[in-house]
C-alpha cells in the first residue's frame, strides 16, 4: 500500500536541494529555486508578517539567508555579495534591517566592480521549509537564526573574508552595532 507521500509528485530545489510537493506557484527563471521552494519562502514571509512583533527584526536576515542559499550563477554579481553582506552584518556585527538596507544602498552607490563569489555545493542543512515547519514564533525565530548562520558558514572562507573586507571599506562604522 502506498503512503500519501508516495502518491504525490515532488520536486527538488536546485538551490537548497529540499524535496517539496509540486505546486502551481509560478516559476521564476531569475531564481535558483523551484516554484515549490519559492512558495515556501512566500509562506514564511506571511508567517513573519502575522508575527511581526516577534519576527520583524529578522526580515532582512530571512531574505539574505534565502538568497545566499539560492544563488543563480548567471545572476548579477551584486546579488550574492549583498546577501552575504546582510548575513555578515547581522551575524557578526549585530546590525539589523535598516542598517543592512542602508549599507546596501551605500555599497551600490560607491562601488561597481563586484566579485563573483563561488556558491558552495552544500548550502547548509536547514532550508526555508525547515524554518516554516519549526512551530510557533519562538521556534521559527530560533530556526531562522540557526538557518542564517548555517548558510553563512557554508560559504568559503575566502568569499566571507572578501565580503567582510568590502563591507568594512565601504560602509561607515556607525552601521555596525558591535
Amino acid at each position: 500500500m502506498n503512503s500519501a507521500d508516495d502518491t504525490h509528485e515532488s520536486t527538488r530545489c536546485p538551490g537548497c536541494r529540499v524535496e517539496l510537493p509540486v505546486t502551481a506557484w509560478p516559476e521564476n527563471p531569475k531564481s535558483n529555486a523551484s516554484a515549490a521552494c519559492l512558495k515556501v519562502v512566500g509562506d514564511l514571509l506571511g508567517f513573519e508578517l502575522e508575527h511581526q512583533v516577534e519576527l520583524g527584526y529578522l526580515h532582512q536576515l530571512r531574505m539574505d539567508a534565502y538568497h545566499a542559499q539560492h544563488v543563480h550563477q548567471d545572476a548579477p554579481r551584486i546579488g550574492p555579495v549583498f546577501a552575504l553582506n546582510g548575513l555578515y552584518m547581522f551575524l557578526e556585527r549585530g546590525s539589523g534591517n535598516v542598517d543592512v538596507r542602508t549599507a546596501h544602498g551605500i555599497m551600490a552607490n560607491s562601488f561597481d566592480d563586484w566579485p563573483r563569489p563561488t556558491a558552495p555545493d552544500e548550502v547548509g542543512p536547514l532550508t526555508a521549509s525547515d524554518v516554516l515547519a519549526a512551530g510557533g514564533p519562538a521556534e521559527v525565530e530560533q530556526a531562522m537564526l540557526t538557518w542564517a548562520a548555517q548558510v553563512w558558514d557554508s560559504w568559503p572562507d575566502s568569499d566571507r573574508d572578501l565580503v567582510r573586507k568590502l563591507t568594512i571599506e565601504l560602509v561607515p562604522a556607525r552601521y555596525f552595532r558591535r
